[in-house]
C-alpha cells in the first residue's frame, strides 16, 4: 500500500516537471505539492472516519430522544391539573301558578259559605273564594359535581346531583277564618240550628272573624342534572326527573298537608365572572295529589243540601319560571 501511494505521487511529480517543455521547477514548489497531498489525504482519511462512526452513532442518538420524551412525560404528569369548579350553591327566583287553583276548600274560604250556614246566619257569612293560582317564588339549593362525562356516556356532558328548597306563595284573600269562625259557631250553638234547633241571635257576631289566607307551598327536591358543553360560558342544562316532597298550607279537607311529587327542570347558566354564573331556570312540578280528600257518596249529598261547593279533585301541580345566580366553589 506504501508503495503504491509512494509510486503515485512520484508520478504525479514527475508529471508535473515534465510540463511545461523546458521548464524548472524548483526544489521547494516540489514540497509544497507534496505537503497538500498529504493534507488531502489526512481530510481524506478524517472523513471516512466520520462516516464510519455515523452507523453507530445513530442508536445513542434515538435512545437520547427517548429519554427526554420520558422526562418530559414525567414533568407533565407532575404538574397540577388546572381545577374544575363543578359544585355550587345556587339561588333562584321568579314567577310561579298553579294548573288549578284551591277554592272551595274548608281550609281555604270554608267551602263557600253562601249556602245553608250562611242563610242560618242572616246572610252574614257571604261567601269569599280563594282562588287564586299565580304567585311567585324563591328557592336555594347545591349543585354536586359526580362525573364530568356523565360515567362516560356522554363526553363533555357533566352529571350533577342537584339539592333544592323552594318556598312558593300563591295568592291571597281576605276570607273567614275556619278555626276561629268554627268555634264561633259552636259556642252559639249555630250547629244546633243547622240540625233544626232555633238558631242563637248571637251567632251573627261570628261574621266579623275574617283574616288574610295565603296559600302556600313549600318543596324540598333532589334531582339529577345534566349539564352540557364543557368548557363553554353558556351552559344548557335539564331535569330528566326529580323527587319532591311538597308541603302546602293550609291544609286540605282533609287536612292533610304533604304531598309527593315528580319534577322537570331545564334551563341555560352564563358565567359572567369566574365560578359566577347567571341563569334561566323553568319547571314543573307534577304533584301526586295524595292530599285529596276522599268524598263517599253520603258526604258528597250531605254537601249538596247545604249548598256547599266541594273542590273534590284539587290539582297541586304548579309551573315556575325565574332567574338564577350560582356561585361555585
Amino acid at each position: 500500500m506504501k508503495n503504491s501511494k509512494m509510486c503515485m505521487r512520484q508520478a504525479i511529480v514527475a508529471a508535473m516537471l515534465t510540463c511545461g517543455a523546458g521548464a524548472t521547477v524548483a526544489a521547494d514548489d516540489v514540497a509544497t505539492l507534496q505537503a497538500r497531498l498529504a493534507q488531502m489525504e489526512q481530510q481524506m482519511a478524517a472523513m471516512k472516519a466520520e462516516l464510519a462512526k455515523m452507523p453507530s452513532a445513530e442508536p445513542v442518538q434515538e435512545q437520547k430522544v427517548q429519554d427526554i420524551e420520558t422526562r418530559v412525560a414525567k414533568v407533565e404528569q407532575a404538574a397540577p391539573a388546572a381545577k374544575v369548579v363543578g359544585n355550587r350553591v345556587f339561588f333562584r327566583g321568579g314567577y310561579t301558578t298553579m294548573v288549578d287553583d284551591r277554592s272551595n276548600g274548608a281550609f281555604t274560604d270554608m267551602n263557600d259559605v253562601s249556602g245553608a250556614i250562611g242563610q242560618i246566619a242572616g246572610g252574614l257569612l257571604p261567601s269569599v273564594k280563594n282562588g287564586e293560582d299565580d304567585g311567585w317564588y324563591f328557592g336555594a339549593g347545591f349543585d354536586f359535581l359526580l362525573s364530568r362525562d356523565t360515567l362516560g356516556l356522554l363526553p363533555g356532558t357533566w352529571a350533577l346531583a342537584e339539592l333544592g328548597l323552594e318556598f312558593r306563595n300563591l295568592g291571597s284573600e281576605e276570607t273567614h277564618v275556619v278555626g276561629p269562625v268554627a268555634e264561633c259557631l259552636l259556642l252559639n250553638g249555630l250547629n244546633n240550628a243547622v240540625n233544626g234547633a232555633p238558631a242563637v241571635p248571637g251567632a251573627v257576631n261570628c261574621t266579623g272573624i275574617r283574616g288574610q289566607q295565603n296559600l302556600m307551598m313549600l318543596t324540598v327536591s333532589a334531582a339529577p342534572k345534566l349539564k352540557f358543553n364543557e368548557g363553554g360560558k353558556l351552559r344548557p342544562w335539564i331535569i330528566p326527573a326529580g323527587l319532591d316532597l311538597n308541603v302546602i298550607s293550609p291544609p286540605s279537607d282533609s287536612s292533610n298537608y304533604l304531598d309527593i311529587g315528580v319534577q322537570f327542570a331545564g334551563g341555560v347558566d352564563y358565567e359572567v365572572l369566574p365560578g359566577i354564573t347567571l341563569g334561566a331556570d323553568f319547571r314543573y312540578h307534577l304533584s301526586a295529589d295524595l292530599t285529596d280528600p276522599e268524598y263517599n257518596a253520603a258526604a258528597l249529598t250531605a254537601a249538596q243540601n247545604a249548598g256547599l261547593s266541594l273542590n273534590t279533585d284539587p290539582n297541586l301541580d304548579t309551573w315556575t319560571a325565574g332567574v338564577t345566580l350560582g356561585i361555585g366553589f
